[in-house]
């Protein structure tokens, strides 16, 4: 039996592991810092400060950020702030203007995404880390997940399989909502709007994941996962200055999906 004081020394370098460790185990993660086994290191601060406040931007360089959907919601000076530390953080380790502001807007996007499909809006959540070259974003909440809110749509009540779930909200942009207008999951935009400069990009929500990685011609490679049951959605995006060419192709579809 593997016990907690077998695990051998992990070092959290990834903003996303990191974080999808904190959602899918909270006990693992409570607020503070790391484990025995798990050095923390330059996210100490952000998890303890997830912990205890709905807002947090590091004092030093500014290069992370939390802010809680539901302090977006109420305060409507809260996501311009979020944005403007964001943008600087990315243009401050190498991202264009323009980048930068793509960036933003794809979190925002995001977000929004936790506000009419969750079901559980207080507990969603935005985090952002940049360091040279990389900036990277997490959004989450544990609300109802994405199969539960597709269900709620007649034409989707018959799906039982969350990867199915995923693949048709994230690939197609389905929604739960069954008449209404401008209410998609709207993912594929984003996957359009970030295309030059994302890197990888891992989605999960109920007991699948389904992830994207781009290659070195501008292709993209999915995969979907089963995995160990997790509360409502999560999403990591992982952006490279390098990638920010004009060479790629920003229309280049998902290829090789594939159900692990």
């Amino acid at each position: 039996m593997v016990t907690e004081a077998g695990l051998p020394p992990t070092h959290a370098d990834g903003l996303g592991p990191l974080l999808e460790l904190r959602h899918t185990q909270p006990n693992v993660l409570n607020g503070d810092g790391g484990r025995l086994w798990l050095a923390t290191d330059s996210y100490r601060e952000l998890l303890r400060n997830m912990h205890v406040t709905d807002a947090w931007f590091e004092h030093a360089s500014g290069h992370q950020g939390y802010i809680s959907v539901d302090r977006l919601r109420r305060d409507e000076l809260a996501w311009t702030n979020f944005v403007l530390r964001a943008k600087r953080a990315a243009i401050a380790v190498g991202f264009s203007d323009d980048y930068g502001a793509k960036l933003t807007a794809a979190i925002g996007e995001f977000y929004a995404n936790v506000i009419d499909h969750s079901g559980h809006v207080e507990t969603g959540y935005v985090v952002y880390s940049a360091s040279p070259g990389r900036f990277e974003f997490v959004v989450a909440d544990a609300g109802v997940g994405v199969l539960n809110s597709l269900r709620s749509n007649p034409a989707y009540a018959h799906l039982v399989d969350a990867g199915t779930a995923l693949e048709l909200a994230l690939d197609e942009g389905v929604s739960r909502y069954y008449t209404e207008q401008g209410h998609g999951f709207g993912f594929r935009p984003l996957f359009v709007g970030l295309a030059n400069i994302s890197r990888y990009m891992r989605f999960r929500s109920d007991d699948h994941s389904r992830s994207l990685t781009r290659n070195a011609d501008g292709s993209i490679d999915a995969q979907t996962s089963q995995l160990a049951t997790t509360n409502g959605f999560f999403c990591c995006v992982v952006c490279d200055v390098e990638i920010q060419t004009p060479t790629n192709h920003p229309d280049q579809a998902p290829k090789n999906a594939e159900r692990g």
